[in-house]
């Protein structure tokens, strides 16, 4: 269960990842004014602080739960000899 949670945020960081590409594909564009530019130029930027906490947040709890069954089997183990 854990692995598909893990699976489906990284995927959605990916998603978030393109998107912020294709947003900062417009700020290439001549039509918008100079406040839009740096409004959309600000939201990229919150968005991509956003996806990268999420993504060390992912990363981090899929490096945890790969310990987990290995700690489980030792704690049961200090139990047993206890």
């Amino acid at each position: 269960m854990l692995d598909v949670l893990i699976r489906s945020a990284l995927d959605i960081v990916r998603r978030a990842e393109r998107l912020i590409e294709a947003a900062r594909g417009l700020l290439d564009r001549h039509d918008l004014g100079e406040s839009e530019r740096y409004e959309l130029d600000y939201e990229i930027e919150r968005l991509s602080d956003a996806v990268l906490a999420v993504e060390e947040a992912v990363r981090s709890l899929a490096r945890r739960s790969e310990r987990w069954p290995q700690a489980a089997r030792v704690h049961a183990l200090q139990t047993t000899l206890h």
